[in-house]
């Protein structure tokens, strides 16, 4: 009676469609105008975007360390904090893919399983023939060569941060999403479905098992084999909650469409809509707002609890260091690492989840390109700041020899000798 009731008051007045209430009362009639132009390829090219900058950010404090050059300390930390923004941007795109997933699960999760088992095996390539093999040249004796690479990667680790595979946060996501909103065809049917969402803590329990080993890791009390290195996490802890928070999203949207008499396959029609675009864009940006939040909480909890747990004597000479060492420790543990997504948030709002193309080309030339752009960055930044490095070098080894020739002058030696040496320079 109830679902008669709105539907006449839907005839009489007209329905204000863009209000979450009212999803199930959409149609091409009514549906807003409003899209978001950008799309999943988007967010990956500006992801790129951002890695360079970060990248051109460590090249400039390469300068500063060696005197090449002087950069404000405050635009060097903007730049370098660029590449904050490349993981979320990158994960936000695989995620609206799976959210989409017209090809099927299937080839998602093959693509993200096979881009993470490279990435391990390239690490494992680097780390025993490249490490090992390089040490074991030099001391003659494997067992010398593994614990001297182990102990060279275990001091670079000391924080326990240490984790690269962003294939292994893709296909955590796609399994979350996978499980919670998946609709099985042939096993799992009527309420052995109930058994196959379950599997979503699988997942979950992999993201809280990284979580715990790397701020275990970061107290000192275990050890990261560098085997396992390859096979963490990469994101800050609350920065999975976000795509917990989206996939339950899209299954109680699901469920609230079904509940008000309408059929799965209109629920699929539903999400190609205007209405429902703008929503999760939305959601998504206030998703992300109050993970910022929780996360800084969260930080200034940890800090505060590591801080009151400190064993050693604090001084007034010591305070310093002993905070900043709490602090980069509490940060290195995940904590405060989504303040950046607060900078997104602009691409967030006009971004259409449920774009795609039928070209993939595309889809494959924006990480050649964005790889070849690191490379020419790196190539032509290394250039800059060795040459620079090289024109300092030989000034001051000029101004040197300056020096020299006005000391040899007064201790009376050789006119010949110092005009032997200027005219070298000189030539030079």
């Amino acid at each position: 009676m109830s679902e008669e009731i709105i539907e006449n008051e839907a005839k009489q007045k007209p329905v204000k469609v863009w209000k979450r209430k009212n999803i199930h009362l959409v149609s091409e009639e009514n549906d807003i105008r409003f899209r978001g132009p950008l799309s999943y390829r988007h967010l990956r090219i500006a992801g790129w975007l951002f890695l360079i900058i970060a990248q051109i950010g460590v090249i400039l404090g390469l300068g500063i360390k060696i005197n090449v050059i002087k950069v404000d300390d405050a635009f060097l930390t903007v730049l370098k904090s660029a590449g904050n923004l490349m993981t979320p941007l990158f994960l936000f795109a695989a995620f609206a893919q799976v959210l989409v997933a017209k090809d099927g699960y299937r080839r998602l999760l093959r693509t993200y399983i096979l881009g993470a088992a490279g990435l391990y095996l390239l690490f494992i390539l680097v780390y025993l023939h490249f490490g090992v093999g390089l040490m074991y040249s030099v001391l003659g004796n494997w067992k010398d060569a593994f614990w001297t690479v182990d102990t060279f990667v275990s001091l670079i680790n000391s924080s326990g941060s240490l984790s690269f595979n962003i294939f292994i946060d893709l296909i955590l996501c796609s399994l979350v999403t996978f499980f919670m909103n998946y609709r099985p065809t042939k096993y799992f049917q009527d309420k052995k479905i109930y058994i196959f969402r379950a599997f979503v803590t699988l997942p979950i329990l992999y993201e809280l098992g990284s979580i715990t080993l790397k701020m275990l890791a970061s107290g000192g009390l275990v050890s990261i084999s560098p085997f396992l290195i390859p096979l963490l996490t990469t994101k800050p802890p609350v920065a999975f909650l976000i795509f917990i928070v989206l996939a339950l999203f899209v299954k109680n949207r699901e469920k609230f469409y079904i509940k008000h008499g309408k059929t799965h396959e209109e629920y699929k029609s539903f999400l190609n809509t205007n209405v429902n675009r703008l929503h999760f864009s939305l959601f998504l940006s206030f998703t992300i707002i109050a993970a910022v939040i929780l996360d800084i909480v969260l930080f200034i909890v940890v800090f505060v609890f590591k801080l009151a747990s400190y064993q050693g004597e604090v001084t007034d000479a010591n305070a310093s260091i002993i905070v900043d060492a709490m602090l980069k420790s509490t940060y290195s543990m995940g904590f405060g690492g989504c303040l950046p997504m607060i900078l997104i948030l602009p691409l967030i709002m006009f971004f259409d989840y449920t774009k795609t193309y039928k070209n993939k080309i595309v889809d494959v030339i924006i990480p050649v390109a964005g790889v070849a752009l690191l490379i020419l960055v790196y190539i032509e930044g290394l250039f800059e700041v060795f040459a620079g490095f090289l024109a300092e070098l030989f000034k001051s080894s000029k101004e040197a020899a300056s020096e020299n020739e006005e000391a040899a002058l007064e201790r009376g030696l050789l006119p010949t000798i110092v005009r032997e040496i200027k005219h070298l320079f000189n030539r030079r």
